[in-house]
């Protein structure tokens, strides 16, 4: 059963869901928003970036990066979650690749990637909306609740940031980059082309009158 949004304020009061901080401003109809946190790291910067002294995250054509939430969560043995983004930054080109379910038991800040599909860069302000959750009541508290490497991640580690600034290979966005460098060249080769199809057309006119000239000036001689 989806938890409405009724029942997502109720079962966080009685402390089966932990969202910290807690804000009911950020509960929707069947969901609750999720907020950019403080740390981020991009494939084009290639470091960590710490977004609460930059004020945002800058996703560049072709980039993907990785970013905590703000907030931390813990679910109870009976609640499982849905991850999804924001439609706001879904109609700016930006794609979440994260898994979709959040298991019960699991305990920490959501660790999310996201990349950017369009051809202009892409802001993420500190503490703006950008994921939603939809909160799962399942019919019994499962026996097995999540106890995998993510457990009580708070921060990015070391092994997420080599993993993302040390990536070999071209990254999407260095490819669009290049992309557009030969387009430009390209234009220029044509733009070139053009011109000097201009000036055979001329020179090959020239050509045509003096011939044209020389045959009159024979035709005329006595």
């Amino acid at each position: 059963m989806i938890l409405p949004a009724q029942q997502i304020v109720s079962h966080y009061k009685k402390g089966d869901i932990v969202i910290a901080p807690f804000d009911e401003e950020q509960v929707q109809a069947a969901s609750y928003d999720l907020r950019v946190g403080e740390q981020g790291a991009t494939t084009t910067a290639k470091k960590l970036i710490n977004i609460k002294e930059t004020g945002y995250l800058a996703l560049q054509p072709g980039d993907f990066a990785i970013l905590v939430t703000l907030e931390e969560l813990r679910l109870g043995p009976q609640f499982s979650a849905r991850i999804g983004l924001r439609s706001k930054y879904a109609r700016k080109g930006v794609i979440a690749t994260t898994g979709p379910q959040i298991d019960p038991g699991y305990h920490g800040r959501l660790i999310v990637g996201l990349t950017n599909l369009t051809p202009k860069p892409v802001t993420l302000p500190y503490k703006d909306d950008f994921i939603t959750l939809e909160f799962h009541k399942l019919d019994e508290a499962t026996t097995k609740p999540y106890d995998g490497p993510y457990q009580g991640k708070m921060e990015l580690g070391a092994e997420e940031i080599e993993a993302i600034t040390q990536s070999e290979g071209m990254a999407l966005s260095e490819m669009i980059t290049t992309l557009r460098s030969l387009s430009a060249n390209v234009g220029e080769l044509s733009a070139d082309m053009r011109v000097l199809k201009w000036v055979l057309g001329i020179g090959v006119g020239i050509i045509a009158i003096g011939v044209t000239m020389i045959g009159i000036l024979v035709a005329l001689r006595p």
